[in-house]
């Protein structure tokens, strides 16, 4: 029977062999260990604990937005483990995480489409070229000294005053609002709403139909450009010749997806179609 580490590591590309699960860690190689945590109060934190061939020490920890996945959490922390080991002349980096979904994530590396993964994959590529960069998954709260050191400093990072940048994953933005209906429809505020003499009234919507139609498609992720093909996702060409993807759509018209949940809505439905892009929403 096939071993965990034997299916992580089948039909991985040979093109990035730095992802490959190893079983070992060389003994003169600079050994980073990241962590991801959130708190019960919803509070995200991110830590590296580094330990390079010459003995130094390196320790860090970060707050990260709230309401921000673990999972991102995760990635966020692999992301500064590498930065760190850009200033460093190693022939062997070994990064040690204990989030195997991390290391599948990165694995399918052609599909990433959002920033955070393309960050970690760029440096990666950038490391590779004067290092061995490997990545090992370990097991969590066993006892190896380094992830708990990175645990711990992923906690303290979940309480620090302020997160060191605001930015969320669309589906993470999503996740929000979702949880915000849901309290909202188990414990209704006064439905003044139900006076209005039009439908929709609840939403607050403004313009047109067809307006608040482009928003709902914006919002929900279901915009015309997307087609599926042979169950794989395309979009069709924006007309700087890139796939029309959502997170392109908006990086194209030059807003964010916090401004998909603002107040902003016309002014948003204005700039899709000063840049042409409506018939992709």
């Amino acid at each position: 029977m096939a071993t965990a580490l034997e299916r992580l590591n089948r039909g991985l590309p040979e093109a990035c062999p730095c992802l490959r699960m190893r079983r070992g860690v060389a003994t003169r190689a600079l050994v980073l260990c990241t962590d991801g945590s959130k708190s019960d109060s919803g509070r995200t934190g991110r830590g590296v604990y580094a330990k390079a061939e010459d003995g130094l020490v390196f320790r860090c920890r970060f707050r990260n937005p709230d309401n921000c996945s673990v999972f991102r959490s995760e990635l966020l922390a692999i992301r500064e483990a590498l930065n760190f080991a850009l200033y460093l002349e190693n022939s062997d980096i070994y990064v040690l995480t204990d989030s195997k979904s991390s290391i599948q994530y990165l694995k399918n590396w052609p599909e990433i489409r959002e920033k955070t993964g393309q960050e970690v994959v760029s440096k990666i590529a950038i490391l590779s070229q004067k290092s061995r960069v490997c990545f090992q998954w370990i097991p969590s709260h066993v006892g190896v000294f380094g992830n708990e050191e990175a645990d711990v400093l992923a906690k303290e990072g979940s309480a620090l005053p302020s997160a060191s940048s605001s930015e969320l994953f669309t589906s993470e933005i999503y996740s929000i609002h979702k949880a915000i209906a849901n309290s909202a429809w188990r414990n209704p505020p006064i439905h003044d709403w139900y006076a209005g003499n039009h439908p929709g009234l609840s939403l607050q919507s403004v313009g047109t139909r067809s307006a608040q139609t482009e928003l709902a498609r914006l919002r929900s992720g279901h915009i015309k450009s997307l087609k599926f093909i042979d169950t794989e996702k395309t979009f069709s060409s924006c007309p700087c010749s890139c796939p029309a993807s959502l997170a392109h759509i908006i990086d194209c018209i030059g807003t964010s997806t916090r401004q998909l949940w603002s107040g902003e809505g016309k002014g948003l439905v204005e700039l899709l179609e000063r840049h042409g892009v409506m018939d992709l929403v």
